[in-house]
């Protein structure tokens, strides 16, 4: 399971050092090299690969249903069951208070 989240990983790594290299160097060197009229085709070519760069990264951490990151462990003996805690501290002494409609305290109640 650590090996295909390690895949996914290198995969993007090499997707952002292309786009880095292409957006910073490749670009700037083919806007240097080009013709005044043709400077337009740099900011194209940055656009469009900052485009296609963001549709990769949303087409590999797309939510499927072999996700790595969701897969629970085969072995339940390896797996330890936490303390499910359901009450915190933070309402502790806190009471609800009923008024009836003359503005008396009728009842109090525990909110836990």
């Amino acid at each position: 399971m650590n090996l295909e989240k390690l895949k996914l990983f290198r995969h993007y790594y090499v997707m952002i050092v292309c786009y880095i290299y292409f957006t910073r160097i490749i670009a700037i060197m083919l806007r240097v090299t080009m013709p005044f009229q043709w400077q337009w085709c740099y900011e194209f070519l940055v656009e469009a690969s900052t485009l296609v760069f963001f549709v990769l990264t949303g087409y590999k951490f797309r939510p499927a249903s072999n996700n790595p990151y969701l897969q629970l462990p085969l072995d339940e003996l390896d797996v330890e069951m936490d303390e499910v805690v359901t009450e915190s501290g933070a309402l502790e002494g806190i009471t609800k208070v009923k008024k009836t409609s003359n503005g008396r305290e009728r009842q109090r109640e525990s909110t836990l």
